[in-house]
């Protein structure tokens, strides 16, 4: 029996790759169906039933479905700083799971050491913001 050793790796990344997209349709899926608002079962933010104080995540459940509704201004007012997030997301799962040289230099970009720190600053700068606003 003849053994490919390349369509191995390939096969590990295809079906990584299939098992994400899965994961991310359901949860886009139930998101989208149910209002996080309206329903008990959603997670709560352990941080904020500690504290009072909001963090940088709070409201994201809500802001997904009303984006995903189209309710875009809603959306940015329950968690601005999720909204503009997304792109950047969207590029390092995009740029970490394909590899082409296209990809390989949005991943060289999205997670340089400035993008990084420039991003995970603006995360805590927003943390303390939004609870002092």
């Amino acid at each position: 029996m003849l053994r490919n050793t390349t369509i191995l790796p390939f096969m590990r990344k295809l079906v990584k790759i299939l098992l994400s997209i899965s994961f991310l349709i359901i949860a886009v899926l139930i998101v989208f169906r149910y209002n996080p608002e309206e329903y008990s079962w959603f997670p709560k933010c352990m941080f904020y039933q500690l504290t009072g104080l909001q963090c940088p995540a709070c409201g994201s459940q809500r802001s997904v479905h009303a984006f995903l509704h189209g309710n875009f201004t809603q959306a940015f007012l329950y968690n601005p700083f999720m909204i503009i997030s997304i792109p950047y997301a969207v590029g390092v799962v995009f740029a970490t799971l394909i590899e082409t040289p296209f990809f390989t230099k949005i991943k060289t970009i999205l997670l340089h050491e400035v993008s990084v720190y420039t991003y995970v600053a603006l995360f805590v700068f927003w943390w303390i913001l939004r609870n002092i606003i």
